[in-house]
């Protein structure tokens, strides 16, 4: 019986308990998560998400692991489920920095679900992503950053909780833009959502 067999969507579990057990399996057994990548490309919205779900979890845990299944997970980014689409940007947000290549090549792309999603979830891990890609190095670092930016405000800032930690990895590769990036942080000091002025706060403590 393949794995994606005992995903939740296939054992009628309404919880994300029998994927965290098949994520639990993988990081014991690796060689299952081939499996679970051939379950990414199914035809059924539940079961693919569910696929990339476990993928998220194992890459919190192990994220080489999950990097020879990058390209399916972004051949996911335009699923036309939402909830598929979140857990696939989910787990390339945990492993974005480690993949440079592709996720410059996906840039478009996401930046296009960061400024059209209508789903608030796809929105935050496109950000994630690209917070962890500017990790990868300068060149990376100066690419998102104007996005980043711009995500202070978009949307009415829903991001900006998002973008903010992404600003902090910047200015750790481009020590050039502290300054910027300082100003942009004093400007959300006073933004109605708390999440954000924590992270605005964090951010000045770093620089």
């Amino acid at each position: 019986m393949p794995i994606y067999d005992h995903l939740s969507s296939r054992t009628g579990d309404r919880t994300e308990a029998s994927n965290r057990a098949v994520a639990a399996q993988c990081l014991a057994e690796p060689a299952l998560l081939a499996d679970v990548a051939e379950g990414l490309r199914d035809k059924d919205a539940r079961l693919a998400g569910d696929c990339a779900e476990v993928m998220t979890q194992v890459a919190s845990e192990q994220p080489s692991l999950v990097l020879p299944y990058a390209d399916a997970l972004l051949a996911l980014l335009d699923h036309p489920a939402t909830r598929t689409r979140w857990e696939a940007a989910h787990a390339l947000s945990l492993i974005a920095a480690w993949i440079p290549d592709s996720i410059g090549t996906s840039l478009p792309t996401l930046v296009r679900h960061i400024r059209t999603d209508t789903s608030v979830i796809v929105r935050d891990y496109a950000v994630d992503c690209l917070s962890s890609y500017a990790d990868a190095g300068q060149e990376q670092a100066r690419a998102v950053y104007p996005i980043l930016v711009e995500c202070l405000s978009r949307w009415e800032g829903k991001q900006a909780g998002h973008a903010l930690p992404g600003l902090e990895r910047v200015a750790r590769r481009l020590p050039e833009l502290a300054d910027a990036i300082r100003a942009l942080a004093q400007d959300q000091l006073e933004h109605p959502r708390a999440v954000v002025r924590k992270a605005a706060k964090r951010l000045l403590r770093t620089l």
